[in-house]
């Protein structure tokens, strides 16, 4: 028989002071169980809150800097090309009818080295006409931008990071060379507001012409219209331009960084669904543990006289409470993860747009987060008892149910959450093969079809155990199996947090290595027509040209090398696209990679891109412009419009807006430059890949700024970039294993404690401790196992459809592989790490004298 608490005089009206002293009775007589409730939510809430700040820092903090950059700004003159276009045409521009501000930049990607490290930067040449944009970045460098005159601007975040100071020098590795320039000035927040924390470097306009090796070139043009002239100086920029030149909106970067992040941010906003449903179910699955308890609290409050209104008034303000603090310590916690393992930027972006290194969290998503923990909160603990409160229930219906009170879960509510996921995995079966891109939704309603699947299956494993349990000669089986009976309602809340973490860690982690076997394939076959590579710093995409000299005779007359061929390449903007332009010599071994091929013939399309005329495209460019194996379209070039032909279709290549390939000839035609972006060099036979590698050294022994790698290093290089952006998957689908084993270990560890008083009534039957422990870990075992064999199942599916739209929706490489051990190791992970954790406190726990039970 349950005793009934004693909670003072029987109130009408419940002021504030009453829940007050209601929350503080509770808290006093269940610390632990509250502190359990209240970790599971903040685990849940981190989790939420981390991701969802992650996925969109990277284009918010780039939109900042654009806007810092542009200021007023409303339209720019762009160049197609990092060798920009002459600075003649940018006083053109100014002169134009209509124009208030004409500022030119040059942009140019280089790296710096100071005394404490190196970092990838975009160097920034600007005018003092800059100055009248107004835009943060630049408004404050002071009348003709003096501050900076005869070197760098260097953002507060890039000096710290290489130890530079004001007045020392640095060295700029750009086009090649090496450079020492002196720090003019280390600028922080104030001077150049959101670029303080960006991987850039501001000098004036001659400064960067001259280190870059582009006099009197610019990249873009920066324009202020008067008041309604925007259309007239539109048209006046086209007639400009002449074809050869970009007419774009000021901010128009900022659209086509969204356009290259997208498949990338598609793919992270699936995983991110998947990952922030299943942190809301952890939070709500956490507060489902402390249900029993609540229950038995609410019957005692209505023996005492209590109304349903003010009941539920209390639990609410209860969970409210628990909600808000713990949702406030996990938003803290998610911060932390947002700053540290979630925001990775990959370099492949950082070398094509300007990001910011520092995370942006919009108070809206604050405020989400919270929300979500105290409705997880409510959603949890609130209907249980308001099923209790129906009319006609006895007002001591809980107390006196079989098992412990509270506990018990009706049959209609188990077939109930079983049809329930039954259907739900039918509908999302056929929602993403009649529409992919609803995966993302897909994912999702997969969280809740586990949730929904673990009563059905947790009911029918205890029902099946029973019958086989009895079997069993001096086996503590039996009272595992009616002890998991007892505590329904806490073991499937359980059950559901391990399946929820399976589910999530197999479905992100299986598609992300997918995602990594595609681009390791597509790697291998893009890089593997050189023994050496020779290219500038950084130069990731093999995009950034050099002024060549007579860089290939000296290594071809090195000892060792048998040729050295020119590569060529660039980033160009083609409506919202950057795409990759890939110029391959004509007498490389391959031109297109076998694996990434999707339409065409793979012999007969490398014999016509070798003629010239023809390329192969990306999928997504095929279907953007409806192109077929044969037709015809152009590119826009620094020289005008290109006429090609499709001789092949491909994925994307790793490179989210696509890729195009050509021959260098064709390239060096239309972009009009001799210079390389690379230089491939074979070696004779019986060299070896580090022989050819210092000879290639020697012989560039006055080019410091170029960089030589053997094939090897290249590809662990091109691989390091590539997982880069993939690298929160393996971090969520890590977290998510690591918040269920912490939550399980700590809630199984804490309900073992609390049922000391239990374990003592079955020792009084005749149970020694020995037996008592080898039932706590079966019980901890079944549960364990019920959870991973649902969350497996469902992962394996989610996985697979993950996969799916990866390929179908993004372009990306994917090769699909169950992963039968990355699976095994998990499963065997979550179910030992916690039952390790456990055996502890259960030692402790079983050896409980008989006599506890007594107790008062």
């Amino acid at each position: 028989m349950t005793r009934r608490r004693r909670l003072g005089p029987t109130i009408v009206g419940l002021r504030p002071s009453t829940l007050i002293f209601l929350y503080g009775w509770r808290l006093t007589r269940h610390t632990i169980q509250e502190l359990l409730a209240g970790l599971g939510i903040a685990i849940g809430v981190a989790l939420f809150f981390g991701v969802l700040v992650a996925s969109t820092s990277i284009t918010s903090s780039a939109g900042q800097i654009i806007h810092a950059v542009t200021g007023s700004a409303r339209l720019q003159l762009v160049a197609r090309s990092s060798e920009g276009f002459d600075e003649r045409l940018a006083r053109r521009a100014g002169q134009l009818p209509g124009v208030r501000v004409a500022a030119p930049i040059l942009r140019a990607n280089a790296a710096i080295i100071g005394p404490a490290g190196r970092e990838s930067i975009q160097l920034i040449g600007v005018t003092p006409r800059q100055i009248a944009l107004k835009g943060t970045a630049t408004r404050n460098l002071g009348a003709g931008s003096l501050l900076i005159a005869g070197g760098l601007g260097l953002p507060s975040g890039v000096a710290s990071q290489i130890g530079a100071q004001a007045g020392e020098k640095v060295t700029v590795l750009i086009n090649g060379n090496a450079d020492m320039v002196p720090v003019r000035a280390v600028l922080g927040s104030q001077t150049v507001g959101a670029l303080a924390d960006s991987p850039i470097a501001v000098a004036l306009l001659p400064v960067v012409q001259r280190l870059s090796g582009n006099a009197r070139r610019v990249t873009e043009v920066y324009i202020v219209p008067a008041p309604g002239a925007d259309r007239r100086v539109e048209a006046e920029l086209r007639r400009l331009a002449a074809g050869r030149l970009n007419v774009e909106p000021a901010e128009h970067e900022l659209t086509v960084l969204k356009a290259t992040a997208a498949p990338t941010s598609q793919s992270t906003t699936l995983f991110a669904a998947i990952s922030t449903m299943i942190g809301f179910l952890l939070a709500l699955n956490a507060m489902l543990l402390t249900v029993p308890e609540r229950r038995r609290f609410a019957a005692d409050l209505r023996t005492q006289g209590y109304t349903p209104r003010q009941i539920i008034l209390i639990l609410a303000s209860q969970a409210t409470l628990l909600g808000t603090v713990a949702s406030c310590v996990g938003v803290a916690m998610g911060d932390v993860l947002s700053r540290t393992l979630f925001h990775q930027v990959p370099s492949y972006l950082t070398l094509a747009f300007p990001i910011g290194t520092r995370p942006v969290i919009p108070v809206v998503l604050v405020l989400l987060a919270i929300g979500c923990g105290v409705l997880a909160t409510l959603l949890a603990s609130l209907p249980p008892i308001l099923l209790d409160l129906r009319p006609g229930r006895p007002v001591d219906a809980v107390l006196h149910e079989t098992g412990e009170a509270g506990q018990r879960v009706g049959r209609l509510a188990v077939l109930g959450s079983g049809v329930a996921g039954a259907l739900l995995l039918v509908a999302i079966t056929t929602l993403v093969l009649v529409i992919p891109r609803l995966t993302v939704i897909g994912g999702v309603l997969l969280a809740f079809t586990v949730i929904c699947l673990i009563p059905f299956v947790f009911v029918a494993t205890v029902r099946a155990l029973s019958p086989a349990s009895e079997s069993l000669r001096r086996s503590m089986l039996p009272l595992a199996v009616l002890e998991l009976d007892a505590t329904a309602t806490r073991s499937i809340a359980l059950t559901c947090v391990t399946a929820l973490a399976i589910y999530g860690a197999i479905a992100v982690g299986g598609a992300r290595t997918d995602l990594v076997r595609g681009l390791d394939h597509a790697i291998v076959e893009y890089l593997d027509t050189a023994d050496v590579w020779v290219t500038t710093s950084d130069n990731f995409l093999t995009s950034e040209s050099f002024t060549a000299g007579r860089a290939p005779s000296e290594i071809l007359n090195a000892p060792g090398i048998a040729s050295v061929r020119t590569y060529q390449g660039a980033l160009l903007d083609v409506g919202a696209r950057r795409l990759w332009i890939r110029a391959r010599p004509a007498s490389d071994r391959t031109l297109i990679q076998a694996s990434q091929l999707l339409k065409g013939n793979l012999t007969r399309a490398t014999s016509l891109i070798r003629k010239g005329g023809w390329a192969a495209i990306s999928n997504g460019i095929a279907e953007e412009r409806h192109l077929h194996i044969g037709e015809a379209f152009t590119l826009p070039t620094p020289s005008g419009a290109m006429p090609l032909r499709v001789a092949a279709i491909t994925n994307n290549v790793g490179w989210p807006p696509g890729a195009i390939t050509i021959n260098t000839s064709d390239y060096s035609h239309y972009w009009q430059t001799v210079n390389p972006t690379a230089l491939e060099v074979n070696l004779k036979p019986g060299v070896s890949p580090l022989a050819g590698k210092h000879a290639v050294e020697h012989a560039l022994g006055r080019r410091p700024g170029l960089l030589v790698q053997t094939y090897g290093e290249r590809k662990a290089r091109y691989q390091e970039s590539a997982r880069q952006g993939l690298k929160s998957l393996n971090q969520i689908s890590t977290l998510l294993v690591l918040a269920a084993i912490l939550a399980i270990a700590f809630a199984l560890s804490t309900i073992i404690w609390q049922r000391r008083e239990h374990l003592a009534s079955l020792k009084a039957q005749g149970y020694d401790s020995s037996q008592l422990l080898r039932a706590l870990l079966l019980e901890g075992t079944i549960l364990l196992s019920i959870g991973c064999l649902d969350g497996a199942v469902l992962g394996v599916y989610g996985h697979v459809l993950a996969s799916r739209w990866l390929k179908l929706t993004t372009g990306f490489p994917t090769a699909f592989s169950v992963g039968g051990s990355q699976i095994l190791l998990t499963l065997v992970i979550v179910i030992g790490v916690p039952l390790a954790v456990i055996a502890l406190p259960g030692l402790a726990a079983a050896r409980v004298p008989p006599g506890a039970s007594f107790q008062e």
